[in-house]
């Protein structure tokens, strides 16, 4: 990671987002895994600064919960802005923490999830090499919707930003627009935002009359185009959410296809964020959806209809087939589903087969070990070349004590069709528990447990006890 030194960035992520008609900021909903403002931090962590700071405002307890669960990398101070007075106001709240800096301040929207690290490395660095007090990124779009307008003078100079609804009509045709991502000299340019007014029709501190401040000042300023709008697309409503998705998604399989040698049968209907790496010459059928830190190996088949959430790790030559996982360590060679539900905390062995409608959870299964049946499989070590009937169940939980305990298959154990193994219970190598028993002791290496009722065979039952037919058949 290349470092930045004497550089600190600022996230505005205090406004409200009313279009998203939700009860959290629109910072904190999803994309693809995670949320916008992780996004953006993961952008921030990639230059290696030496700080970066958050702005919050509205429901800033959920913004604060967030950012105490999920800290980047880069040293992080939270601010409040309340109340909430436009975005100038916002930088004006990090001012005390910025005594003594001096150097690059990096300020960003914090609602752009596609934002990329590259890009804003690439801002900083002009902004540095161009010793502008004032640098901004700028970008073209076909559509400029409530972005705020470059204007430029004859020369091709920035000299100001014009919010779209202080805009006039001519202003408004203007399709070179401002995704509200700055660099300032510090403290060079702090006269210019305490000089910032609000006259204007929302009566709010805009940071992007900076601009004007600066030309008027004779102060150096520079724009620096982003040549794709997508990265740098604010979100303000759930279609632009789910367009910003939607995007993301296209850029991953775009990514994934022609770098990585994988092949994704349907782009439309696959979803894989940006934390997923897939091996060359594997395939990702039609309804996945993988988001979240996950390492495919190569030569592997994902799908159709496979849900993985990372942290997952799966070797070569594997497949999964309409199956869930999460959090799980699946080996080389294995076969999983259809409908297997790998649960948190699973270590699976190469060559393993889970099948269909099974559910592991917090298990280590051994090489070469099938469970491929109608199983639940938690809180157990089981070994090599095991073999796991249809129905086979490890009791766990005791409600009386609320505690679950483990279960310890040996080697080349297996089990038959409806066992029922009652932890803690240790089955030892090559030990066979009969079909149907329910086994609450421990079973030694080489043994045979059979814990069922004897049967009995009734003669004549169904004559004696079964009524007669509703309409007898009549005689031929």
């Amino acid at each position: 990671m290349t470092t930045r030194k004497n550089t600190q960035a600022v996230l505005l992520a205090a406004g409200q987002g009313k279009r998203m008609k939700s009860s959290k900021p629109k910072v904190l909903h999803d994309v693809l895994g995670k949320t916008v403002l992780g996004r953006v931090l993961d952008a921030v962590d990639e230059l290696g600064i030496d700080h970066v700071h958050v702005v919050v405002g509205h429901e800033a307890d959920q913004v604060r919960a967030f950012l105490k669960e999920n800290p980047p990398k880069t040293p992080l101070t939270v601010h409040l802005q309340e109340p909430q007075h436009g975005t100038g106001h916002a930088l004006q709240q990090v001012v005390p923490s910025l005594e003594g800096f001096t150097g690059t301040l990096l300020v960003s929207v914090a609602d752009t999830p596609l934002l990329q690290g590259a890009t804003l490395a690439a801002l900083v660095d002009g902004h540095i090499e161009q010793k502008s007090v004032v640098t901004l990124l700028t970008t073209d779009v076909e559509d400029a919707k409530s972005y705020g307008r470059i204007l430029r003078d004859k020369d091709g100079a920035v000299v100001a930003i014009i919010e779209d609804k202080d805009a006039s009509e001519e202003q408004k045709k203007i399709l070179e627009i401002n995704p509200a991502i700055y660099c300032f000299q510090w403290p060079v340019s702090k006269p210019g935002l305490f000089s910032l007014t609000n006259n204007n029709r929302q009566k709010e501190y805009y940071l992007t009359d900076m601009v004007a401040w600066a030309h008027q000042a004779k102060h150096k300023t520079a724009g620096i185009k982003s040549t794709d709008w997508r990265e740098v697309a604010g979100i303000n409503s759930r279609l632009e959410l789910a367009e910003a998705t939607r995007l993301l998604r296209d850029m991953c399989i775009h990514k994934l296809a022609l770098e990585s040698g994988v092949t994704i049968v349907d782009p439309a209907s696959t979803w894989i964020s940006p934390e997923v790496s897939i091996g060359q010459d594997s395939m990702v059928l039609p309804g996945c959806h993988l988001t979240g830190k996950i390492d495919v190996g190569p030569n592997c088949t994902i799908g159709p209809n496979t849900v993985m959430k990372g942290p997952v790790t799966v070797g070569a030559n594997s497949s999964i087939v309409q199956s869930n996982v999460g959090n799980s360590n699946v080996g080389s060679d294995c076969k999983i589903g259809p409908f297997s539900h790998l649960r948190d905390g699973n270590e699976i062995g190469n060559n393993a087969r889970i099948g269909n409608f099974v559910e592991i959870k917090k298990c280590v299964i051994g090489n070469k070990t099938n469970v491929s049946h109608l199983s639940y499989i938690g809180d157990a070590t089981v070994g090599s070349n095991a073999n796991l009937g249809a129905g086979t169940i490890t009791a766990n939980y005791n409600h009386a004590t609320k505690k679950k305990s483990r279960t310890t298959i040996g080697d080349g154990a297996s089990t038959g069709s409806n066992s029922v193994l009652v932890a803690p219970i240790t089955l030892g190598d090559l030990a066979t528990v009969a079909a149907g028993t329910v086994a609450t002791r421990d079973v030694p290496s080489g043994a045979l447990a059979v814990g069922r009722a004897r049967q009995e065979n009734k003669e004549g039952w169904s004559g004696r006890n079964s009524p007669p037919p509703e309409n007898p058949r009549p005689e031929s």
